[in-house]
């Protein structure tokens, strides 16, 4: 779709419509809020995936999706079934954004990565045993102007006195988005450690689909910390996906270190292959890796969680063969 098609969606409007819908339904059902920012500052680089931001929620974990509203019924039977110990299910506004390298030039780059932005509403459903556990994601959203990333890093740097985006007027143009991803995730093994610690293996595979992003991976999750049977499959290779660790938290603080790799193909990007004003050769790297290192600190009222996310390069071209950015995310009980 391109950009003339959304021109009448003013962005301001667009974002406070769609945040709007996430508060009411927090406030009819969620428990839990949660809160992450994703950028590649702490990596001591820029460009490429440069930041997100976003807001999610939780609702309480139960036996089954009997008390959820239709919607949520009806997303949680694209699960196989499985024998749980609890079920869950939410919501997340994401905003992401793609910068080449240099955004100090204001003119068209077209052997870089191109500016784009995506804005997303995305649901979610999962069941969850001590040994398997499965999850799901449907989401609407939109790539290109409308998403409101050139405002926000805009004004992002400008309060920090950071430099100031240039190029912005040559970014992938809008384009509605609709998403499926499905995750699931099976014990290797699990054994006890020192000083009443566990740590535990499992393998992983993340596939979603959709005219943003469509890529099936293959991983391995190793942990380490306590109260691993009771946050199996917690941990996500969903974009900003961030589990309930409160629940399972004891009083004195629950802990949890990990580390998560992956492999994989891509069949399609929308933030490299989009419309754009100008001509671009770049070309998507099929073969796709991922690694994530990440500690969890979590009570019964509150969850903190640090991490640092790599990846391999996105399009063929690109001089560096990987690139990082730290998240950091908290949760709340409401």
């Amino acid at each position: 779709m391109s950009q003339h098609h959304l021109k009448g969606l003013p962005v301001p409007l667009s974002v406070l419509a769609v945040m709007s819908l996430i508060c009411v339904v927090s406030q009819a059902s969620a428990e839990q809020i949660y809160f992450s920012f994703d950028n590649d500052v702490i990596i001591g680089s820029d460009g490429d995936y440069s930041s997100g931001i976003l807001l999610g929620w939780h609702a309480t974990p139960e036996q089954d999706f009997s008390s959820a509203s239709t919607a949520f019924q009806w997303q949680s039977a694209l699960l196989f079934p499985q024998q749980s110990q609890q079920v869950h299910r939410g919501a997340k506004l994401y905003s992401r954004m793609w910068t080449p390298t240099e955004i100090a030039y204001d003119f068209p780059q077209p052997e870089e990565r191109p500016y784009a932005g995506f804005l997303e509403l995305e649901s979610y459903t999962g069941v969850f045993s001590s040994s398997l556990a499965q999850k799901n994601w449907l989401s609407l959203g939109v790539v290109g102007p409308a998403s409101g990333a050139e405002y926000m890093q805009s004004f992002v740097h400008k309060i920090t006195s950071s430099t100031t985006p240039e190029g912005w007027d040559y970014q992938i143009e809008n384009q509605l988005t609709l998403q499926v991803a499905y995750e699931v995730e099976a014990l290797l093994f699990r054994q006890q450690a020192f000083e009443n610690s566990q740590w535990d293996v499992s393998v992983f595979n993340h596939t979603m689909a959709g005219n943003f992003r469509s890529q099936s991976s293959l991983g391995l999750t190793v942990r380490w910390g306590d109260e691993l049977s009771q946050t199996f499959g917690q941990l996500s290779s969903q974009a900003g996906h961030f589990g309930d660790f409160t629940s399972s938290a004891n009083q004195y603080g629950s802990w949890m270190a990990y580390a998560r790799m992956q492999a994989g193909y891509r069949f399609n990007d929308l933030t490299i292959e989009g419309d754009l004003p100008y001509e671009s050769p770049l070309e998507i790297n099929n073969q796709q890796a991922q690694a994530s290192l990440g500690v969890i600190w979590a009570f019964p009222t509150w969850s903190v969680r640090w991490s640092f996310d790599f990846y391999s390069k996105e399009y063929k071209s690109d001089v560096d063969d990987w690139h990082g950015y730290g998240v950091i995310s908290y949760s709340k009980v409401l």
